[in-house]
């Protein structure tokens, strides 16, 4: 009798055990959904940045004025030309990039993992950048384009892209397999350019880099990033970054503000490289790039 009295008195707290475990796994599992997700973001940078006006048309300076390292194939600028100017570097301290805002407020978004997205940084700004004539619906399904208009768009082909008077690119020009072609009268790429074949770039301005797999010729032409390709020929042409070959680069009159990395230049009619008279210029190894 008394076994089974002790039995029976058991049973409500053996109830509640049990009660307490769902209760607790419950909450374990509510949690995890309502906070899981979010432990497994990463957190985003902490830095610090500046962006000041710089004595060139239309352009900022970004500064990382402190703070950790900023991986560039995670952020991107809204409200710039170049989206994507950070892409392909990193910026530590001290590490400036420059930019062109196309609107009042630009944005420094990061991105990190599992689809989160952070604005570091928001800056009021006067945007330099011409107004966009249209779009780039019209390059839509073709191989090929000419481009006469103000564009606000990357200009990404497959193929040849020929860019005539009155033409301005407020984006990256880029052609997978063909080449590129900018001519005549001052025309302005707000970003950079490059190409699977040549570039020739005449009386024109590129505010980025200038890449391409084959030959590069430019005559008359202002250039604010770096030139790579195998061969470099630059004529009356002023360079702001630097200039890297595999093999020669021609220097006709021409202003380099950065170095020469290839295995031989040429200096005609006077040139000048990081400062120096080309003639008394030694060219940097190309690996040192």
């Amino acid at each position: 009798m008394r076994s089974r009295r002790a039995r029976r008195g058991l049973s409500p707290v053996i109830g509640t055990v049990l009660l307490v475990a769902i209760v607790v796994l419950l909450a374990s599992a509510a949690a995890y959904v309502a906070f899981g997700a979010t432990d497994r973001n990463e957190p985003a940078p902490e830095v610090t940045t500046e962006l000041e006006p710089v004595d060139r048309p239309a352009a900022y300076e970004l500064e990382l004025t402190n703070g950790e390292r900023l991986d560039g194939e995670r952020v991107e600028l809204r409200g710039a030309a170049d989206e994507r100017a950070l892409a392909n570097r990193d910026l530590m301290a001290g590490d400036s990039v420059t930019v062109f805002p196309t609107d009042e407020r630009l944005q420094l978004v990061w991105f990190g993992d599992h689809g989160a997205s952070y604005v570091l940084r928001e800056f009021e700004v006067e945007p330099g950048v011409p107004e966009a004539d249209e779009g780039c619906s019209f390059v839509d399904g073709k191989t090929t384009v000419d481009i006469y208009a103000v564009v606000h768009c990357d200009v990404i082909l497959p193929g040849d892209i020929d860019m005539e008077s009155g033409g301005t690119v407020i984006g990256r020009v880029e052609s997978g397999s063909g080449g590129i072609d900018i001519d005549n009268g001052g025309l302005t790429v707000y970003g950079p350019v490059a190409a699977d074949q040549s570039v020739d770039i005449d009386d024109s301005n590129v505010t980025g880099s200038v890449t391409a797999g084959d030959d590069i010729a430019v005559d008359g032409a202002e250039i604010w990033g770096d030139v790579r390709g195998p061969d470099v020929d630059l004529d009356t042409a002023t360079v702001h970054g630097s200039v890297r070959s595999a093999n020669q680069v021609d220097l006709d009159g021409v202003t380099v503000t950065g170095h020469v990395y290839a295995p031989s230049v040429s200096c005609t009619d006077s040139p000048t490289v990081d400062g120096r008279a080309c003639s008394s210029y030694t060219p940097k190894d190309p690996d040192d790039y």
